[in-house]
């Protein structure tokens, strides 16, 4: 695991990087690489590379025949050479290692790279073409001189199946970064590699049984579902009118079968539905509106015993978060330790202008406090100059730098135009953000039920949409959820679960 220090330093190399490349010019998107104008090789000859992937090594070494015919050329790690033996690596093959061929050798002659297994470390590596090992190295080389790579592994095809959503995320991003240098990622053929595999059949030594060590038995598996933002928590019934309320006619009822038939609602849920339509005069139990709240306390004057209030609040109503200024994280994550109210902060707020690097920075500091949930305000400026890969790589570092934690990419959407609020939408899907979020609240305007429209239709299912900035009463926080918001960030949070009216403005 990286320290912070050098953390930070690769954040400022990027950084410096960055600055090199787009000093005195504005972005212009790098022309799509055509593989067909590669520099010219041998055709036909395809390596094999074989990287340390501890997980999954004995396996594709078992399915190595079926990867590759005999007399391939190898390309092996340091660390399977050493460990695993020329025998038992390279029986049959042509192989390439550290010791007899120099990286920038390896690939004389070959014009396709076939990866059956690759690393997160690796994969991470290589879509920053940071080249510090063998492979790596080997890697870079090949994508810089565009010989076709196709990398196979199931855990990246499918990472979602393999690891927690976070990991899944993160991989997913990087496995994009590299498509667009030209990587291809698919199956190759019916072999299949996955992470942790066992089965009885292989510890007694009969693969021909195991559907994962014999390929032919292979079926290949059904495209996994797209995941889609769920809402906090399922409508559950009142009970003093729930038995009263089946008996209505529905159709009369303004929706209010979400309120009081919640078992009915969830059998459409499963039948298909993405959304159930829910009239205002069908109230929403407190207890399941607190559930899409933020609450939230950022104003400068803040004082700790403010702070103390704000998370015994958040427990007794069971709200989703409560969203406090970095400097009161850790406060807030003691008090809410063992509960399941969420600790959100803001980072590069209110104004969103301060550089990528202590925006990751902040980040990283505020989830080692005990931050779950991460609000960035955009670079509205560099959005505003039309500067899209400033944006894209601003939500980018903070979504890296938040390591699978919630992030929520705050627009300020009164100092955009519609067009400008598209972009940023897009921008933020793009970057790997969780939800797009309308306002700090401390700008021109807050949260307009256009501008939630426009979000929600602009993101579409897959993520979330947070409306903040001057909610102050039930009646506008139900408006905001039944127009596709699915989290409310207020200060007047107590007032909207009991239905009051709150006076004053602001967070």
């Amino acid at each position: 695991m990286e320290s912070i220090v050098e953390q930070i330093a690769k954040e400022v190399m990027l950084k410096l990087k960055s600055d090199s490349a787009n000093r005195g010019s504005a972005y212009t998107p790098p022309p799509q690489r055509n593989l067909d104008s590669a520099r010219p090789v041998k055709a036909g000859q395809t390596a094999v590379l074989l990287a340390a992937n501890f997980k999954v090594v004995d396996q594709v070494l078992g399915q190595l025949s079926a990867i590759a015919p005999g007399g391939s050329k190898l390309i092996v790690s340091s660390y399977l050479y050493e460990n695993y033996g020329k025998d038992s690596v390279g029986r049959g093959y042509s192989l390439i290692h550290s010791g007899v061929v120099p990286s920038h050798k390896a690939l004389d002659g070959i014009s396709q790279l076939l990866i059956p297994s690759l690393s997160i470390n690796s994969l991470s590596k290589a879509a920053n073409l940071i080249a510090d090992t063998y492979i790596t190295r080997v890697l870079c080389h090949a994508i810089g001189d565009g010989v076709k790579i196709t990398i196979c592994d199931e855990s990246i095809l499918d990472a979602s199946r393999y690891f927690p959503a976070g990991v899944a995320r993160k991989i997913d991003k990087l496995r994009r970064e590299l498509e667009d240098m030209g990587v291809v990622f698919q199956r190759c053929g019916n072999v299949k590699v996955t992470p942790g595999h066992k089965c009885s059949g292989c510890a007694a030594g009969d693969c021909a049984s195991c559907t994962t060590c014999t390929p032919s038995l292979l079926k290949q598996p059904e495209p996994a579902a797209p995941r889609k933002f769920t809402d906090p928590a399922p409508i559950k019934p009142m009970a003093s009118r729930a038995e009263d309320a089946c008996s209505l006619d529905c159709s009369k009822s303004y929706g209010s079968c979400v309120s009081f038939c919640a078992e009915k609602v969830k059998g459409v849920i499963k039948a298909g539905a993405d959304r159930i339509e829910k009239g205002l005069e069908a109230p929403m139990p407190s207890r399941d509106l607190a559930k899409y709240i933020d609450h939230t306390l950022l104003k400068p004057n803040t004082t700790r015993e403010e702070i103390i209030k704000l998370c015994e609040e958040a427990r007794e109503y069971s709200f989703a978060s409560v969203c406090v200024n970095p400097s009161y994280v850790a406060l807030s994550a003691k008090m809410l330790e063992g509960c399941p109210v969420k600790v959100c902060t803001v980072i590069g707020f209110p104004l969103g202008a301060t550089s990528s690097f202590v925006k990751a920075t902040e980040t990283r500091d505020a989830v080692a406090n005990g931050a779950t949930e991460i609000d960035m305000v955009i670079n509205v400026g560099a959005l505003k100059s039309k500067d899209y890969e400033l944006v894209k790589q601003d939500i980018s570092r903070v979504v890296e730098a938040a390591c699978g934690n919630t992030v929520k990419v705050i627009l300020e959407t009164s100092l955009l135009t519609d067009e400008e609020k598209v972009k940023a939408c897009e921008l933020s899907k793009l970057a790997g953000a969780d939800f797009v979020k309308t306002s700090t609240g401390f700008s021109t305007g807050g949260a307009t039920l256009e501008d939630i429209c426009l979000m929600r239709q602009t993101v579409g299912p897959n993520m979330g949409v947070k409306a903040s900035g001057g909610i102050r009463d039930t009646e506008t926080a139900m408006n905001m959820i039944q127009l596709g918001a699915t989290r409310i960030g207020a200060s007047a949070s107590v007032g909207i679960v009991k239905g009051e009216k709150a006076g004053g403005k602001g967070y």
